[in-house]
């Protein structure tokens, strides 16, 4: 095993998932694996008997090593199975969110080049059916254990490629991290169905041999009493979960002492408030944690920084990590400037599959994928993400970085959640428009008041909102994230009508 060295060193190496459980299950067979949604606790060589059972299902249908096997990924001991029998077969497991609508599943059917697909929520239910489309040949397949999906530029989907190493190394890597102890439980809040969803839940706990308790569906409450009733020790985040905990926790729908020792949040705008709220309502240490589905966690605090660190900083590179802000011509860029974040490590993906997306990875000359974030890394080496390129507004001419927004918005008492998108203009070519969710009880909010807000915090005028849209639920994308382009599409709905109420009765 390679070793690296670093703030928190660790061990790692190419082994794909099934060698690794099923070492674990020879050697304590009855130990816990997975505590499903309704409390059952499904032991190693349970998990190993119906993974083996699908594996003889898959070979039937023709699956063999290199071929890709899609996976409607729901949280069950039968998704959990199928992912192990994939890889006992040396195939490549290919999840999918079960709320795939028909139409973009069948893009992607058509795209992807599977031999099989999996499909039934329960272990009873397990539908395995061979595929007759034309099978991938991309040669990359032979070491390839992971093909996660993320929304594509030109409305293809992106098929986002993994190596065994990858998902190993960003596992260890927050193990060792949190300092996990051998009887600590993952808690399974986020889905299956992306690549680092089914990485830093099921990987994690299959692979070290932590159980793995899942949550579903998301009532923050009963995750809470989950945590504390098995053990568990790490998870994983959205900060729309980690917001909905602590205000569990705040209204008295949970009491308790929770064991986790860390959880990693990343994914989107996140307060500082927030995080100093968790660590005192549920003695929480939050970990921003940097990370993509092409690069999956490459970057975190620790649980010895400082609050104040944890609140503002995304994360110190992984040991054997290398990540450096870039400028315009892809140089590397001195500690303390703006650029486009860089990164060059262990578990970098593949590359884009054939077909779907393969070409349009953005790498400098020196071999570091360029994320579309944009960084500041201090002399400390520690990184804060300051806004998202393709996010720009342009506003006459006038660049606004919604996150520098957002994060102003949400320093407003009676804003939880906000996201800045743009809308069109006939003149100015784009507008800001704030889409918010108000905190429970909090008293109605309007435009006046959030640039009310703006000018108290000292924001320029050129960056303040045109529009406000309040929504009683945020949207999120399948991993839980806040999805910036469907609220893009309430937000025109929303401005179109309030231009052409104005204008009728302007007429």
């Amino acid at each position: 095993m390679p070793e690296h060295s670093g703030h928190t060193p660790f061990a790692w190496d190419e082994s794909r998932l099934w060698p690794q459980f099923a070492s674990l299950s020879a050697a304590a067979p009855t130990k816990a694996a997975l505590v499903d949604c309704n409390d059952r606790v499904w032991r190693r060589k349970e998990i190993a008997a119906l993974a083996e059972e699908i594996a003889a299902r898959l070979s039937a249908a023709g699956v063999s090593a290199g071929s890709r096997v899609l996976v409607v990924a729901h949280k069950t001991p039968a998704t959990i199975a199928a992912a192990l029998a994939v890889s006992r077969l040396e195939a490549v497991f290919c999840p999918v969110s079960p709320k795939l609508g028909a139409g973009d599943l069948t893009q992607l059917e058509a795209l992807l080049g599977h031999v099989a697909r999996v499909t039934g929520d329960g272990p009873e239910a397990v539908v395995v059916e061979a595929v007759s489309a034309p099978r991938s040949a991309d040669p990359r397949d032979a070491s390839c254990v992971l093909i996660g999906f993320t929304s594509g530029s030109t409305g293809v989907p992106k098929g986002v490629m993994h190596g065994p190493g990858a998902l190993n190394y960003a596992t260890r890597a927050c193990a060792s991290i949190a300092a996990l102890e051998p009887d600590d439980a993952i808690l399974g809040i986020v889905p299956l169905d992306s690549a680092p969803g089914f990485t830093f839940t099921a990987h994690f706990a299959l692979s070290l041999g932590h159980p793995l308790v899942l949550v579903d569906p998301w009532v923050p409450a009963e995750a809470l009493r989950r945590a504390e009733r098995h053990n568990c020790g790490w998870a994983i985040a959205v900060p729309t979960h980690l917001f909905t905990m602590v205000e569990a926790a705040r209204m008295g729908e949970w009491h308790g002492t929770l064991p986790l020792r860390a959880m990693a949040v990343g994914g989107s705008a996140m307060t500082a408030e927030l995080i100093a709220d968790a660590n005192a309502i549920l003695g929480l240490k939050v970990l921003r944690m940097f990370g993509m589905s092409e690069c999956m966690g490459h970057a975190s605090t620790r649980p010895a920084d400082t609050l104040e660190r944890r609140q503002v900083y995304d994360g110190l590179p992984f040991a054997g990590t290398d990540e450096e802000a870039f400028d315009e011509d892809l140089a590397a860029l001195p500690r303390g400037t703006r650029g486009q974040a860089g990164v060059r490590g262990p578990s970098l993906f593949l590359g884009y599959a054939q077909g779907l997306g393969a070409g349009q990875e953005r790498m400098t000359p020196s071999g570091h994928y360029l994320t579309g974030d944009e960084i500041v890394r201090d002399a400390d080496g520690y990184i804060r993400v300051v806004g998202r390129i393709k996010d720009q507004i342009i506003r006459g001419g006038f660049n606004i970085d919604p996150a520098e927004i957002e994060a102003v918005l949400l320093r407003h008492p009676a804003i939880a959640e906000a996201a800045v998108v743009a809308v069109p203009e006939r003149k100015l070519g784009e507008q800001a428009c704030a889409v918010c969710r108000l905190r429970p009880g909090a008293s109605e909010l309007d435009l006046a008041a959030v640039l009310a807000h703006m000018r108290e915090a000292g924001v320029s005028r050129k960056k303040w909102p045109e529009h406000l849209v309040l929504v009683d639920e945020m949207e999120v994308t399948a991993t839980g994230k806040l999805d910036k382009k469907a609220m893009a599409t309430i937000a025109v709905e929303c401005v179109t009508r309030r231009r052409e109420e104005i204008g009728g009765k302007a007429s």
